[in-house]
């Protein structure tokens, strides 16, 4: 860092000095997201025109955690019920031209909505009080006064067309996008979380070994064609005062050349948007770097920063999109036999590279419970994604069979841009996905639930870019010669018919393309599957799992294992961490969001985890490609008798002669998998690049995705 810059953030921070805001508690009927931040024309303080965002819950409530079978304090939110600050001295300019008004008990205010002006996009707090806290640390002096009313000018007139905010039915999985398309595609930025332990600066470093720029080697690989990025913060185990400094920069020859800086004040659970990231400056790659200036600090700090980016993306060759599906799986049967007013299901990992309005889900449940003086009240229920935004709430009937109340509840219509705000938020915070669903009677009062049962569906389902990379309209970059992750399906399954001690089922299935011309294997399998007993405090891993392959346009004849890609502690292996290590990280990335941020807590959610990093290789193990006809294959795992090894995790190079050679993408359908018994048929597609048409590669050798930050020295599969 050079001497004028810290100059400059030393000059910044003698300058600020507290300012006075109102801080009022909004019910609005504009739901809030990160593109859409309320601004007040004509007000000019250090935000510009830009307001204060604080999400608070709407309540907090003992909920249960149903694939843990446990029960904790879950919070929702609502993105039109939040806290909102503006400066005491704030005058409405009565002039403006507005999209809605604020009526607050100091005046009304014309308020339009865009990105942020500033820097803070919005602040996620526990409560009023810890809200007014953390606009403290953000250096101002706030003043609750009261409630307030954010009402937009106009409804929208039905002639208006439809858009991304309008709820839609997405119980039917949305059609792959048209080759040609320009789409939105958001990821992810992994950074290592910091222990505070001195003042003065502290780099945040990135996860991965080798960084994209030699002169530079903390820095953060971002890419071509970035529209925006959203740093988001997560402190705990104690205090700290600091500012948070990025730095943003281009990629030329290897070299971070400094394009500039921003400076804010580090608070918890704040969102930052980080202007220097956009269209302009990402017609040539772009990196960051992080670090804290620390003036003091308490207790013992952890400071988590993650990154959400938008990029735009041109879909040319048909290969570089694939599917993440989480499902609920095997008519699962969950014992409760308890008072529910609030229901958790999750938590799944969200795959980087969701492609905006793909997002489809069909969960639906069945929920027993106790009559009520031997009648079956009406049932309100709302489902919540992430416990934030709201599918609005529906009112079910029960039907009484003699003995206890059942009621049939279907997932109603949810807006694409709903999904598209709550997965940014997510991976801001490197989260996960999960619905929160709030089960009341009509009249106000909590059900008696018997049990509960998930019907086989899709919880979340989405296409996904395949990584970072962006494609070129001359030839193919030549980065995606390099491995990437195609598609991921994950589930949750109990066994049919409920138990009082249940075990879950936690299952992953990816499917990772390798480099043309890889004698290991040119598609990559990797299965994952545990039996989580919460109640007994201990897991048992995969033993049986099955996997049905189709392809539509290439022979699968010939196609077999190779034994090269098993792992085993103690041996030569010919794939080692931490490349297997990214699916571990991407299970703790879903369970820490559910822990720190949205703050459900309890040690049993680590049982979720899986254990990748050590594999399997056996005399008694066997993995084995069973031919079913031209198009079809079967690949079966069983666990051998003399297999002690604690792993959840088989890692299966495929061969398949017939993609030698290939000059044309090709497409792979896993048809069915059934893992210790668990079976579905989730149809979801991966895609395999072709073997040539390649140019030169314009990119840095940087795989965030797939590797979390890991690069060429590490990712390739010797």
């Amino acid at each position: 860092m050079s001497s004028h810059r810290w100059l400059f953030v030393l000059l910044i921070s003698l300058l600020v000095v507290a300012q006075k805001i109102y801080v009022y508690e909004v019910e609005s009927d504009i739901a809030l997201s990160h593109e859409k931040i309320p601004h007040v024309p004509g007000m000019s303080w250090r935000l510009g025109e830009q307001v204060i965002v604080v999400l608070v819950p709407r309540d907090v409530e003992i909920g249960l955690i149903l694939f843990t079978n446990k029960t904790a304090e879950v919070p929702v939110y609502d993105r039109t019920h939040f806290l909102l600050a503006i400066p005491a001295d704030a005058r409405p300019s009565p002039n403006a031209k507005a999209e809605a008004f604020l009526r607050t008990p100091d005046g009304v205010f014309p308020v339009v909505f865009r990105k942020p002006d500033k820097g803070i996009v919005d602040i996620t707090a526990r409560s009023k009080e810890e809200a007014l806290h953390i606009l403290r640390q953000l250096g101002f002096e706030p003043e609750f006064r009261g409630k307030a009313e954010l009402r937009r000018v106009k409804e929208r007139g039905p002639a208006e067309a439809a858009t991304l905010d309008t709820p839609i039915s997405i119980t039917a999985q949305t059609a792959m996008p048209s080759l040609g398309s320009m789409l939105d595609v958001y990821g992810g930025l992994y950074f290592a979380p910091v222990v505070v332990s001195r003042t003065g600066s502290i780099i945040i470093p990135r996860y991965g070994t080798v960084g994209p720029c030699s002169n530079l080697p903390t820095a953060v690989y971002v890419g071509y064609d970035a529209r925006s990025l959203v740093l988001g913060t997560l402190i705990t185990g104690g205090t700290v005062s600091a500012d948070l400094i990025i730095e943003v920069y281009k990629i030329v020859n290897d070299q971070c050349i400094y394009i500039g800086s921003r400076s804010f004040i580090l608070a918890n659970k704040t969102r930052y948007w980080v202007d220097l990231v956009n269209p302009t400056n990402s017609v040539d790659q772009l990196a960051v770097f992080v670090y804290l200036n620390v003036k003091y600090f308490s207790g013992q700090p952890k400071v988590g920063i993650n990154g959400s980016v938008l990029y735009t993306r041109t879909y040319r060759y048909g290969f570089e999109i694939g599917e993440f599906v989480a499902r609920t799986t095997g008519a699962s049967g969950y014992s409760v036999n308890n008072y529910v007013g609030r229901l958790v299901i999750g938590p799944y990992i969200a795959y980087d590279g969701y492609v905006a309005g793909t997002f489809s889900s069909a969960l639906s449940l069945t929920i027993s419970t106790d009559p009520v003086n031997g009648a079956c009240k009406d049932m309100s229920i709302q489902f919540r994604i992430n416990g934030l935004s709201s599918s609005g709430t529906s009112t079910y009937r029960g039907n009484y069979n003699g003995l206890v109340c059942i009621y049939n509840v279907v997932l109603p219509s949810v807006s694409q841009s709903a999904f598209q705000t709550e997965y940014s938020y997510a991976k801001a915070f490197a989260g996960g996905l999960a619905w929160v669903l709030d089960i009341k009677y009509t009249d106000g009062s909590t059900p008696y639930v018997r049990q509960i049962h998930l019907s086989d569906a899709d919880a979340f389902r989405y296409w996904r870019w395949a990584e970072q990379w962006k494609t070129r309209p001359d030839a193919i970059d030549g980065a995606w010669l390099k491995p990437f992750l195609s598609s991921a399906y994950e589930l949750y399954a109990a066994p049919t018919e409920p138990s009082t001690a249940p075990g879950i089922y936690h299952g992953l299935v990816t499917v990772r393309t390798n480099s043309p011309g890889q004698w290991i294997g040119r598609v990559v399998l990797t299965i994952s599957g545990k039996f989580v007993y919460p109640g007994l405090n201990q897991v048992v891993y995969i033993k049986k799992a099955e996997l049905y392959l189709y392809s539509p346009n290439i022979d699968l004849s010939g196609s077999e294992v190779t034994s090269e890609g098993y792992l085993a502690p103690g041996t030569y292996v010919s794939m080692t961490p931490p490349q297997w290590v990214e699916i571990a990280q991407r299970v703790k990335d879903a369970i820490d969001f559910i822990l720190g941020l949205v703050g459900i807590g309890g040690g049993w959610w680590t049982l979720l985890s899986f254990a990748i990093g050590q594999g399997l290789q056996s005399a008694g193990d066997v993995v084995k490609v069973t031919q079913l006809d031209n198009y079809n294959i079967k690949i079966e795992y069983q666990r051998g008798w003399g297999t002690n090894i604690d792993s959840d995790t088989i890692v299966a190079p495929l061969k398949i002669p017939s993609l030698t050679g290939r000059i044309q993408p090709t497409e792979l359908v896993v048809k069915q998998v059934c893992l210790d018994g668990f079976c579905a048929q989730p149809n979801f597609k991966a895609y395999v690049q072709p073997d040539s048409n390649y140019g030169a590669q314009l990119h840095a050798t940087v795989k965030n995705w797939m590797f979390r930050g890991q690069t060429q020295d590490t990712e390739i599969y010797r």
